[in-house]
Order: C-alpha cells, then structure tokens, then sequence
C-alpha cells in the first residue's frame, strides 16, 4: 500500500461525511490488512486526520469487539 491508494481510500470513505469514524477506520483497516491502531497513526502521519486522533478514540471508548462486530456484519450480512 502506497501513500496515494491510503489517501485515495481515506476521500472515498469520508466523501459526505463530517468526520472520521470507528466504522471508516475498521473499514479501511481490514481493506488494507492493518491494525486499526496503525491504519489510524499512518492517516495522521500523512494530515489527513488531526494529529491526536488515535488518542482521541482512545480516550472515547476506543475499539471493542462489538464495534468489530457491527462494521463487519454491516458489509457481510449473514
């Protein structure tokens, strides 16, 4: 994965939204075959999220099972 197939990815996802969200993040994540952890630090690193925004979700709750469940049940329903 280069830098410009992660920025094309990051604008396809968040074209119409307001803000970056958990789902966006596992999303990408498992398209690139990254840890959320690392997909995130990795969008950061590039400007395209706001510097702290891996610590924000952090400090939110961050990511449990149940936001794994739902975001992939949502593109793989049974």
């Amino acid at each position: 994965m280069d830098d410009e197939d992660l920025a094309a990815a990051f604008h396809a996802h968040k074209e119409g939204q307001t803000k970056f969200t958990r789902r966006m993040a596992i999303d990408m994540a498992d398209f690139f075959d990254l840890s959320v952890r690392q997909l995130v630090c990795r969008l950061e690193t590039l400007g395209l999220v706001k510097r702290g925004t891996w610590d924000w979700f952090v400090a939110n709750g961050g990511f449990t099972k149940e936001h794994y469940e739902q975001a992939r049940s949502d593109r793989h329903p049974v």
